[in-house]
């Protein structure tokens, strides 16, 4: 027999190096159950709720402060929505890297933001990505706050996260409570646990929470970089980019459309979708329509009497928004909604009409 040496038979063994393509398999294969893990886990362990009774979302319904039949589910179970906890934040000079870099700028001068300020250190977070988001768990100069954006009652909250000297993790419950969602104290254990609505700023089911409200504005990207040339923004989530330009819901606000139940209804000549901006005042909230605001400015300002207490609101449009701050020009604490959702929610407030005041 005759052995070819040009053509040898080369075999692989284990020895010989088959050790690195098993060790390269294997990492393969765990990398592809990390990624799919968290779809495996929904899967196997489906967050609570049924999309149909509220009692399936597993919360703390004891000693509820709202009526049971305004709470609905909203989504098909808890947290749909993906919060978003410490997230990534971009500088000025990052922002603008990523403007030009890209064919759809992520913050251009007429999107609206939710600013925050806390011992100098300034913070912003656009309302398209909060559109997909809705809740944002941060943490400025050792504050815990959470940032709030529902735009279907078209509610801008932002509180304090440590309540009773805990620091709280708020998760999206899936309910919606009187026509704005409802939020929930995220625990070890699921199943329990209390229900929040921002738009009262308190815990509506067990027992009684208030949430301490952080001053912030919504106001438009140009304004808010003039003021605050050093701010920071939230980084987008490269998983949900898609979602955030295509999840805009101006079709919404000018339709008469209210998608969950609500109650009472306002019966004054305000449209129920108007924009308004609730002022936390010592006497309570005083209540303005956004749009009267801009018809009565000058230069973009008006200046309102209310009690002993003088509020000067800043305005402009596009896009339409109002901020408001004291003779010192503190900035104070306030919350932009619909008006048919603040109503239901505080009926005891009227909205000012400012060419009386």
């Amino acid at each position: 027999m005759v052995h070819n040496e040009s053509n040898p038979d080369v075999r692989l063994t284990f020895r010989g190096g088959g050790w690195v393509l098993a060790l390269m398999m294997i990492v393969v294969i765990a990398i592809i159950g990390w990624a799919i893990s968290p779809a495996i886990l929904r899967l196997a362990y489906p967050a609570p709720g049924d999309g149909k009774t509220i009692e399936s979302y597993a919360f703390n319904l004891s000693e509820l402060r709202m009526s049971q039949e305004l709470i609905v589910p909203a989504m098909q179970h808890r947290d749909m929505s993906p919060v978003l906890t410490d997230p990534s934040l971009l500088s000025v000079e990052e922002l603008a890297k990523k403007n030009e870099t890209k064919r759809s700028p992520f913050l251009v001068p007429s999107d609206l933001v939710v600013g925050v300020t806390i011992e100098g250190e300034s913070r912003v977070y656009p309302l398209h990505v909060l559109n997909v988001h809705e809740i944002i768990n941060d943490t400025i100069q050792g504050v815990p706050i959470l940032v709030y954006w529902n735009w279907p009652s078209g509610n801008v909250a932002v509180y304090e996260r440590v309540v009773h000297n805990e620091t709280i993790e708020f998760g999206m419950s899936g309910l919606s409570g009187n026509g704005s969602m409802l939020l929930y104290e995220n625990q070890q254990e699921e199943g329990g646990e209390q229900l929040y609505s921002m738009i009262l700023g308190e815990s509506i089911s067990g027992i009684a929470k208030t949430l301490a409200p952080i001053p912030h504005e919504v106001t438009s990207w140009e304004s808010w970089l003039e003021r605050h040339p050093d701010t920071k923004s939230l980084a987008p989530d490269e998983d949900f980019k898609k979602r955030y330009r295509k999840g805009d819901p101006r079709t919404y606000f000018l339709n008469d459309t209210i998608y969950f139940p609500v109650q009472p209804m306002p019966s004054d000549e305000t449209h129920p979708k108007a924009p308004v901006i609730a002022v936390q005042t010592n006497g309570g909230y005083e209540v303005f329509s956004i749009q009267s605001l801009y018809d009565n400015a000058i230069d973009g300002t008006v200046k309102v009497k209310v009690g002993e207490e003088t509020l000067v609101f800043h305005v402009d449009t596009p896009p339409l928004y109002a901020t408001v701050h004291d003779l010192q020009g503190n900035l104070l604490p306030s919350q932009r909604a619909l008006w048919f959702t603040w109503f239901a929610n505080h009926p005891e407030t009227t909205i000012n009409t400012v060419t009386d005041r």
